[in-house]
């Protein structure tokens, strides 16, 4: 499977970076972002992170970001 156009480790790097700072700076509203980076994440190397913590941590971020608008 070929790289796509603008993916490469440095552009995959940096949105990881985001992402953490967003989760760090428990920004709620940026949320749904890094849930997209994280599935991104999981269909292209399902193998980087163990299901069970990737789920976790989707359902995490999903509850708080639920919690956050009511």
């Amino acid at each position: 499977m070929d790289t796509p156009l603008g993916a490469g480790p440095g552009t995959l790097r940096f949105a990881a970076a985001a992402s953490w700072q967003v989760v760090r700076g428990r920004r709620v509203e940026h949320f749904p972002r890094v849930l997209e980076f994280l599935r991104t994440l999981r269909a292209a190397a399902p193998g980087l992170v163990r299901y069970l913590h990737h789920a976790r941590l989707c359902i995490g971020l999903k509850a708080k970001s639920v919690l956050s608008t009511h």
